[in-house]
């Protein structure tokens, strides 16, 4: 069984990056994907229980990653990490209160991968 991704990010190159991640740690499918705050605030209203995890990041073309955060909580739709260039540790905290399991900078690549690899065993385990 797959894990499944709603993954919200503007940036093409970031959004294939996260794609190709997801492919290389194995057990993800991406089954939806938003560049704004209100397509993905629609997603999770439209799509509900369909998305295990929610990948996004904060600064979008057209709104925030911390309102899309607020919603993934709201609708309790799914877990989220946070893959932002602005993920800094005051944002990183203001992330997790909002209910996101860590907030990774986008300039470590690296324990996004050890993020997806730990919630993909974690997911395994609670079957």
């Amino acid at each position: 069984m797959s894990i499944r991704v709603l993954l919200v990010e503007d940036i093409k190159a970031t959004h294939q990056l996260i794609t190709e991640l997801l492919d290389f740690v194995g057990g993800f499918e991406v089954v939806g994907t938003c560049t704004t705050e209100s397509c993905a605030l629609q997603w999770l209203h439209d799509h509900p229980g369909q998305a295990d995890l929610v990948i996004l990041d904060l600064m979008l073309r057209e709104g925030s990653g911390f309102s899309v955060l607020a919603g993934v909580a709201r609708e309790q739709a799914a877990h989220a990490v946070v893959f932002s260039d602005f993920a800094s540790p005051a944002v990183a905290r203001k992330c997790r209160g909002l209910g996101a399991l860590d907030a990774i900078s986008k300039s470590d690549y690296r324990r996004l991968r050890v993020f997806l690899e730990k919630y993909r065993g974690e997911m395994a385990e609670a079957g």
